[in-house]
Parts: C-alpha cells; sequence; structure tokens
C-alpha cells in the first residue's frame, strides 16, 4: 500500500495542533511526502503557491480564512497546480460542500477519516487532473454537466462516496448498454478501477448515496424518474434501478442512440 502514495507530497491547513500531527502521522505511513503545516488561514495561499503539493487537506474553517476563501483567492491569484483540495468539516453540511465544490474543492470529507480511501482519492482525482489538460470535448463536457445536474435533482450529495461512482457509472452505461445487463460483473468492477477501490465498496457506497437521496430529494422528481419501477414493498430503487433510469432519461431527454 505504501508504494502507491510515496511520490505524493501534500500540505495540511490545520489550526488543531495535535489533529495537525495525527494526520501528518497516517499520510507519512501510507508514504506520502507531508511538505508542511499550515494553521493560519491568512498564510495559506502563500504556503500552497510556494510549496506546489499534490494534495491539500484543510479545515472548513481556518484562522483568519474558510476554506472557501483560500480556495477563491487561489483562483483570483491564478493558481495552476494540478493540486487535489480536501476540505475536512465537522458536520455534514451540504451548502457548504456545494460551495466548496463550486470555488474548486475536490473532496468534502467528514469525520472520521479513512487515510486508506482520501489517499486513493487524492491519486485518482490527481491523475485525471493531469490527464485532462487538454481541451475537453464540448459534447463530452456537457454530457458529464447533465449528468451532473441530474444527480443533484434527484438529490446525491456530491461530497460522498457514492456521487462519483453514481455518475461514472451513468457514463460508461451511456457508452456501452451492455454494462447494465451485467451491472456486478462489468460495471462495479469497472468504475472500482477507475477510482482505485473494490468493486464491493462502490457497491456498498452507491447504495448508502440512494439512501441519502431517498431522504432529501424532491419528492415530485423522484416519483417522476422511478415511480413506476420501484416496488412499494422497496420503498427505493435497487442500484442497478436507479443507474437504469438515470441513464435511459438522460438517453431520452438528450436524444442519443440507444
Amino acid at each position: 500500500m505504501k508504494e502507491m502514495y510515496e511520490k505524493m507530497t501534500i500540505v495540511l491547513l490545520q489550526s488543531d495542533e495535535e489533529a495537525a500531527r495525527l494526520n501528518r502521522e497516517r499520510f507519512a505511513a501510507l508514504g506520502m511526502e507531508v511538505l508542511g503545516v499550515c494553521r493560519s488561514g491568512t498564510d495559506a495561499v502563500r504556503v500552497i503557491t510556494e510549496l506546489q503539493p499534490d494534495a491539500v487537506l484543510m479545515e472548513s474553517f481556518l484562522p483568519g480564512r474558510s476554506s472557501y476563501d483560500v480556495l477563491e483567492e487561489l483562483r483570483q491569484v491564478g493558481y495552476r497546480r494540478n493540486t487535489v483540495f480536501a476540505v475536512v468539516s465537522q458536520v455534514s453540511n451540504d451548502r457548504l460542500a456545494q460551495q466548496v465544490m463550486d470555488a474548486g474543492g475536490d473532496l468534502f470529507l467528514i469525520p472520521p477519516l479513512d487515510y486508506h480511501f482520501i489517499a486513493e482519492r487524492f491519486k485518482a482525482v490527481l491523475e485525471k487532473k493531469k490527464t485532462g489538460n487538454e481541451p475537453r470535448d464540448d459534447d463530452r463536457y456537457e454530457l458529464e454537466r447533465y449528468v451532473a445536474e441530474l444527480m443533484h435533482e434527484v438529490g446525491v450529495p456530491a461530497h460522498i462516496r457514492g456521487y462519483d461512482y453514481i455518475r461514472d457509472s451513468i457514463l460508461l452505461s451511456l457508452e456501452d448498454k451492455n454494462m447494465l445487463k451485467a451491472i456486478t460483473k462489468d460495471l462495479y468492477p469497472t468504475v472500482a478501477k477507475n477510482n482505485n477501490t473494490t468493486a464491493s465498496r462502490v457497491e456498498r457506497a452507491i447504495r448508502h448515496a440512494i439512501e441519502v437521496a431517498w431522504g432529501r430529494g424532491d419528492i415530485d422528481v423522484l416519483n417522476a424518474i422511478f415511480g413506476f419501477t420501484v416496488k412499494s414493498s422497496k420503498g427505493k430503487p435497487t442500484n442497478g434501478e436507479f443507474i437504469s433510469m438515470l441513464t435511459e432519461r438522460i438517453r431520452l431527454d438528450l436524444k442519443m442512440a440507444g
């Protein structure tokens, strides 16, 4: 496991000295190089631009700056490094999570932290950023944007693990409809490989994301999409039903070939 992350560098933005010490030890144990710890939000942008890390783990609120402020300031100064930004919040806050993502954040985390998962996500997001520097195809960009909008509409929060897995599952299914006929055999393993995790974790994370969506999504939207396919005894769709219906909805809306 250590070899996977030993070339990755990270900066910690944390005012809590004990939390910073623990995080330094945990990431170092995974083989990541901790370039430094910054405890002041007012110094955060300077430290990041000087050290140019692969990843940054920051508290949602730092002395002098919020994580949103730091990300906005980095954007304003034209920070170009392919750095993965993860924000740690002590409470689940969908509005804050969305603000962080809109400002350029990549991960929104709630303690207790799973360091192996975080390191895996750092590596996966960093690889995507490095390979995504070339101009993107407009049609592909619009498709991904539409998928994201629909997922937001049905109530899947962008900061939980299952969000990425559902998005990737839909995009893969749009490219190859046969994926929906072999979700366990083909779809989960493919999504898992693309995100450096396991098929069982993908399945569990998607199931959790559906449960969250069913508790916070727009009932009218959910009924419009899933009302005729969900068995009344279940109350919510299975993973396969959820992915299949969203995929088909997108095919119809965008008039894509089957």
